[in-house]
């Protein structure tokens, strides 16, 4: 992966969301900043995760390409094909190639070592920190419990967008992502890559140790960390890709039992007619949805300006009776039909367009449950109708459209019928906020894209055919990762 040389993460991050820099360029060590307790704490915090994922959605089958001469800005275009023309899963591609705002894998693969890498300092740091009292104690305990599911978080994408799916018959064997298993403060260290069953071995492990450690309910601003609801929805997810069903349902109702209350799209759009303020309410860290936020790192109005559109993404939802009064998205042109969702109004309206986005929620958790227990029981139960009816309910279906899918499944037989029902009231639940790729990555669901030269497609007949490969730049220092 990288032969890396540690930024402290007071500098790190900083300097991350202003450039792309490369992994290895920096050569500074500031480990010694980090002296006190707070240091640790405010360090902690600018460690959470981002929403590094997101470019995900250019992969999926929710957007299209639209080739306008004179409309579209052709270099953004350029630096945004090889996401949207699924190449940077058929080959390694370097940073150059990529929009310079970080809207990229290589961002993706960057940050999360960054943070991975300063969590293990910080929990060196908090480890060998000789507390004066019990009150000092417990929270270095805290500390190291958040470093933790933080590595642990980011271990996880890196293995969800790098790695194959999970499989338990072959993740012995499968090919996960470079492991860093301890801090080093040498400047240059080589990681080796280990299998996906120790990746997520390790993402597991550590996610338990830190439930078990951080307070039962956070004093404050727990959406912007670590806290246990947001680690129990993070099982949750991480049981449903190992095919744990049921762990993926215990952890679910241990969440579900604390805090059950999914977000009401429908309300939402149904009583605010101003989309900037829609924006401001559907992304409010106050929803009881939201378990973690996360920093967003690109602006998604621009999109548009690279020829992406989410076409598909509005034909599902007026095919499915989900945008009846045509409020989905909001027009940007006269010239073309040119959109952008209208939740994301807050990036079209701000001058910086950065906001935070949730990343782990309870609407989530119950797709999660819905779709492990019907995995297990081979079909629908009273449980998962329940779920599956609860977030119909909350979508923005109208009302007969509502009453049919849920009568609808008193007739499925069966796991792909209701399967699918799911996958598609999840897509459109998380339209354009990088969630579809995970699930089209678990299921193999096909893909094809129209690009600027020819049509490029995944079958869905292997799995391997979903992973995104490494940077150029660091097989280029590290020819084993290959």
């Amino acid at each position: 992966m990288m032969k890396t040389k540690i930024i402290l993460c007071l500098l790190l991050i900083s300097g991350l969301l202003g450039s792309c820099k490369k992994f290895l360029e920096e050569q500074v060590d500031n480990r010694t900043l980090i002296i006190t307790i707070p240091d640790m704490e405010k360090n902690l915090n600018f460690l959470l995760p981002h929403s590094d994922h997101h470019f995900t959605d250019l992969m999926t089958d929710d957007y299209i390409f639209r080739d306008l001469s004179g409309h579209i800005v052709a270099t953004a275009a350029e630096q945004v094909l090889p996401i949207f023309e699924l190449a940077i899963t058929r080959e390694s591609m370097p940073a150059t190639q990529f929009l310079s705002s970080g809207f990229n894998p290589v961002m993706a693969f960057r940050r999360n070592y960054y943070k991975i890498i300063n969590c293990w300092m910080l929990i060196e740091r908090a480890s060998k920190y000789k507390p004066v009292n019990d009150q000092e104690k417990r929270r270095l305990e805290i500390i190291i419990a958040k470093a933790k599911a933080t590595k642990a978080y980011c271990n996880y994408m890196l293995a969800s967008l790098f790695a194959k799916q999970y499989d338990p018959a072959t993740a012995a064997s499968d090919k996960g992502i470079p492991y860093i298993d301890k801090y080093n403060g040498e400047p240059v260290v080589g990681y080796k890559i280990v299998s996906l069953k120790e990746i997520f071995a390790s993402v597991e492990d550590d996610l338990l140790s830190a439930l078990s450690v951080v307070d039962d309910v956070e004093p404050e601003g727990a959406p912007f960390t670590f806290s246990k609801e947001a680690i129990l929805g993070l099982l949750s997810r991480l049981y449903l890709d190992k095919r744990d069903w049921d762990n993926c349902i215990k952890y679910s109702n241990d969440l579900l039992r604390r805090r059950g209350t999914p977000l009401n799209v429908k309300q939402l759009r149904s009583s605010i007619t101003d989309y900037a303020m829609y924006s401001d309410k559907y992304f409010d860290p106050a929803n009881s949805s939201y378990l973690l936020m996360g920093g967003n790192t690109y602006q998604l109005i621009a999109y548009f300006y690279s020829g992406m559109y989410p076409y598909p993404a509005l034909q599902l939802m007026q095919n499915a009776g989900a945008d009846d009064d045509g409020s989905y998205v909001i027009q940007t042109s006269a010239l073309f039909r040119d959109f952008v969702p209208q939740k994301f109004g807050k990036f079209f309206t701000t001058a910086t367009r950065n906001f935070n986005l949730p990343l782990i929620t309870v609407d989530e958790v119950y797709f999660n449950r819905a779709e492990a227990t019907i995995m297990k029981n081979g079909g629908l139960t009273n449980a998962s109708k329940a779920d599956l009816a609860l977030m119909i309910k909350n979508q923005t279906f109208i009302d007969d459209a509502a009453d049919f899918y849920i009568a609808s499944m008193e007739d499925m037989t069966g796991v792909e019928e209701p399967l699918d029902l799911l996958l598609m009231v999840k897509r459109i639940r998380f339209s354009s906020e990088g969630m579809r790729w995970f699930d089209m990555k678990r299921h193999r669901i096909p893909v094809s894209h129209v690009g600027r030269s020819g049509t490029y497609t995944i079958d869905g007949t292997s799995a391997d055919a979903y992973v995104i490969k490494l940077p150029t730049e660091e097989i280029t220092r590290n020819p084993d990762l290959e």
